[in-house]
């Protein structure tokens, strides 16, 4: 039903995606992001999978590092990770899903959707807008580190982690400022599941995950650990253990999914060819909206002095032995997708050298001449 109604929209212009790119970056410039990436995994830095495109084509795929820091086999290319806020991404794909379907819009408030949401101001005055563009107030949900594990272990669905803080007031008045957290995609995926009539994995697997071919992206358990899965770890009370104790055992609206940056490319590329959301929708969604946010996916240059060759959407995550960035850049035609089983911040490093040098030596070799 979603597909007849995308094949509509998937005709109209899709003036706000085109653009003119630059060429892509040269042998040498991938040498140079290659050569920064082994200098950062051979001082324990970094570990991970780095793919780059360019208009659609992949150019560069390369693992580096352990999958797991206390053994000694390799990452591999199509290695699943943790990715992290990354997955904020399938949330927003799946409301704007649900937008263009016509069962929910931007303004619709929290009391439309979930009726017995006990804070009557957080229900009568958040909107999806508001949700989507960390603009509500919504706050983070308190469930990591070592110490809530007995808190983790009481969840069974976002039903009962939308209940852990929705007495909570908004922390200011929604529309008034921004501020990232991860409790509004948990209001989210509570939505996304009312609306539906699905559990929230299962409407992501069935409208996301399959029609992108992401076959091997899933909200895994992170203590069911296969040899195709990179192991993370985080330090508690000095020690290095595994990084389920300090975090959701598996993903959820806000985060945490299993995925390959194979499968990643193949989301990016799915939402730029419409075959997931109708194309006018799209590049709403990935235009500035406010601040750093479009409607649930990064849209900015970081900073008024940027070029506007930098501008990105996408989404970034990390957290206890975990890293991803998904980065496409529409004015110059590339992706760059890494992900990463050590902490933050070195996959982030790594997801912004090629514009970074391009940035500092603007007369140099980092793409070939016409």
């Amino acid at each position: 039903m979603l597909s007849a109604i995308f094949a509509l929209y998937v005709l109209a212009s899709d003036t706000a995606l085109a653009r003119s790119p630059e060429p892509a970056p040269d042998k040498i410039a991938l040498a140079q992001l290659d050569g920064y990436t082994k200098a950062l995994t051979d001082s324990e830095s970094f570990a991970g999978v780095v793919l780059v495109a360019h208009v659609g084509k992949q150019l560069f795929l390369r693992p580096y590092g352990k999958r797991d820091q206390q053994g000694e086999d390799p990452v591999t290319a199509d290695m699943r990770f943790n990715i992290a806020s990354a997955g904020k991404m399938f949330t927003a794909t799946a409301v704007l899903q649900l937008i263009a379907a016509k069962k929910l819009s931007l303004d619709t408030k929290v009391r439309d959707v979930i009726k017995d949401y006990p804070n009557q101001e957080f229900a009568r005055k958040v909107t999806v807008r508001h949700l989507l563009t960390h603009m509500a107030g919504a706050g983070d949900v308190d469930i990591f580190g070592a110490d809530k594990l007995t808190v983790r272990a009481n969840i069974r669905s976002h039903a009962d982690m939308l209940a852990l803080h929705w007495e909570r007031a908004p922390a200011f008045e929604p529309g008034t400022q921004q501020v990232y957290g991860n409790f509004g995609h948990v209001v989210l995926g509570r939505i996304i599941e009312l609306l539906s009539g699905q559990d929230y994995d299962d409407y992501v697997r069935e409208h996301i995950f399959a029609p992108a071919g992401m076959n091997r992206t899933d909200f895994a358990n992170c203590t069911d650990v296969r040899s195709d899965t990179a192991v993370g770890y985080a330090t508690v009370d000095g020690k290095l253990v595994p990084n389920c104790i300090t975090q959701p055992t598996k993903g959820f609206a806000a985060g945490g999914a299993f995925s390959t940056a194979g499968d990643m490319f193949r989301f990016v590329e799915a939402l730029r060819h419409g075959r997931l959301v109708p194309k006018p929708l799209f590049a709403q969604a990935v235009t500035t909206q406010h601040g750093f946010m479009g409607l649930g996916f990064f849209a900015t240059e970081y900073g008024d002095d940027v070029p506007k060759r930098n501008f990105r959407w996408g989404h970034g995550g990390s957290s206890d032995g975990a890293c991803a960035d998904v980065r496409p850049y529409p004015n110059t035609g590339e992706t760059v997708i890494v992900l990463s089983n050590r902490n933050a911040p070195a996959c982030f490093s790594i997801a912004s050298l090629l514009h970074r040098v391009h940035d500092e030596d603007k007369n140099t070799h980092l793409r070939t001449p016409n």
